[in-house]
């Protein structure tokens, strides 16, 4: 033997020995229990920011860590994972274990059919190899024969030998990385589907309907298949752009439970560049299918004001029928701290009640509002008015050179015990200009005419006017 062969298989034999001393590749699981915070950014249009710190142990290089407890919407381009080493790969694994999964593992492979025979009860179990399925149907081969059986039925099931590593009975993360030189507390964040919240207010209405107390509510949902415990919660008011993530868009799920808390103190709402950012006080548990109402906005004693609307089209026809309505009946306030509010109030649904004479609350309307800053009015729409009415008639039409003249005479009844204030819109279709009107009007965006006209209680206000339109 030469020393160049001596020499090769001393350096295999060493090569060797390094491959049998090298440590294997371990996988580390971290599960919702290694969690140290947690932190929920919540929006108004399905999404949700995660921020989830873990306990990690000192990680050897190229080492699979699994991070279990994650949602199942998660978006895999919005994963950060730091403070674990300079991360090589991350994965988002949802190859998830039920019926298709095993079904698609088995095709070409042999597994056991068992048979309920109707005639003795007694089940048949009988070797054989799945070919395919479809729907409800599986195709097998038993020894020389090819035959389908039906899926989902008691009178049929398969024995699967043993379950696929593969498959996993929740979605996980897992990353690789250059490794960590002692234990640490990792940072995950990621985006994601089934979070969201939204806004409901309740306005109670003093008995003379001149000031409302305002319980506004928000209602936060979890329908991303995990529980997010005792986690620090912001509900961020506005609309943000995403990309398009259709792909990673499921159903939320049906059944929810409902859960009540109150806030312990008042929230004060952050500017966030363009939006509103509000903080709760403590921390909450979000339950994975879960409604939670926690109150945000509370204020007392503000000062509302009673309003009725109507807004007609004046045509330039001849028309013989007089029209009998009834105008919108709305309630306005002033977002201000005159008013005790005078902070930013997200989009949300408000209905009103009202005491009736035995002190009994009573649902009189409700509608929505956009998102309302500091100084802005809040105007609510609360159905038709009961003891106002309006009779509309055209009292004079002509045609002109270039146009039309037209008049018409508005009767209002009001059979209230106290004034009324009723904001009346002509709309007009053509170039206009008034003539005549026996009351003041001011001319508003859009082509139209508005009166603010005050009718006593239990008596009568009549508007006439003239117009001429023209066509252009």
């Amino acid at each position: 033997m030469n020393k160049h062969t001596v020499l090769n298989i001393a350096l295999a034999s060493g090569l060797l020995l390094l491959v049998m001393q090298a440590p294997a590749v371990e996988t580390a699981h971290v599960a919702a229990s290694d969690r140290t915070t947690l932190g929920l950014t919540l929006y108004n249009q399905n999404l949700g920011l995660v921020r989830d710190s873990r306990a990690l142990p000192q990680l050897n290089p190229g080492e699979q860590i699994i991070l279990e407890d994650v949602s199942h919407q998660l978006q895999p381009e919005s994963l950060r994972i730091a403070n674990a080493g300079q991360v090589y790969e991350q994965n988002l694994n949802t190859n998830l274990l039920n019926q298709n999964s095993l079904l698609q593992h088995y095709i070409g492979k042999e597994l056991q059919l068992a048979r309920l025979n109707p005639a003795t009860g007694h089940e048949e179990v009988s070797q054989v190899t799945l070919l395919s399925f479809e729907g409800n149907r599986a195709l097998i081969k038993q020894g020389n024969r090819f035959e389908t059986i039906p899926l989902n039925q008691e009178q049929w099931r398969f024995i699967y030998p043993s379950l696929p590593e593969q498959l996993l009975t929740k979605p996980s993360l897992s990353f690789r990385s250059a490794g960590t030189k002692k234990a640490q507390t990792a940072e995950i964040s990621y985006l994601t589907g089934g979070l969201n919240w939204n806004m409901d207010y309740l306005l109670t209405l003093n008995a003379a309907g001149t000031a409302v107390n305002i319980d506004g509510m928000a209602t936060l949902q979890n329908n991303t298949g995990v529980d997010f415990p005792a986690a620090q919660i912001s509900l961020l008011a506005g609309t943000v752009n995403q990309p398009d993530n259709a792909q990673y868009k499921r159903q939320g799920l049906e059944a929810m439970r409902t859960l009540s808390v109150a806030a312990d103190t008042e929230i004060a709402p952050e500017t966030l560049q363009d939006f509103h950012l509000y903080t709760l006080p403590r921390s909450v548990d979000l339950l994975n299918g879960q409604l939670k109402q926690v109150s945000l906005v509370t204020a007392s004693n503000v000062p509302v004001e009673r309003s009725y609307q109507y807004q007609f089209l004046v045509y330039p026809t001849l028309e013989r029928n007089q029209h009998r309505v009834k105008p919108d009946l709305g309630l306005r306030f002033k977002n201000d701290k005159k008013s005790h509010l005078g902070f930013p109030l997200p989009s949300g649904n408000l209905r009103t009640f009202s005491p009736d004479s035995n002190g009994q609350l009573q649902f009189i309307g409700g509608g929505n509002i956009n998102h309302t800053g500091e100084d802005e009015t809040v105007e609510l729409m609360l159905g038709k008015a009961f003891d106002v009415s309006i009779l509309r008639r055209q009292t004079q039409f002509s045609k002109t050179f270039n146009g039309f003249q037209v008049e018409q005479e508005l009767r209002i009844s009001n059979t209230r015990s106290t004034p009324a204030k009723l904001e009346l819109t002509a709309n007009f279709p053509l170039s206009w200009e008034m003539q005549r009107s026996s009351m003041p009007y001011e001319k508003v965006q859009g082509g139209s005419a508005r009166w603010i006209i005050d009718v006593p209680a239990k008596g009568d206000a009549v508007l006439n006017f003239s117009v001429q339109m023209e066509k252009r």
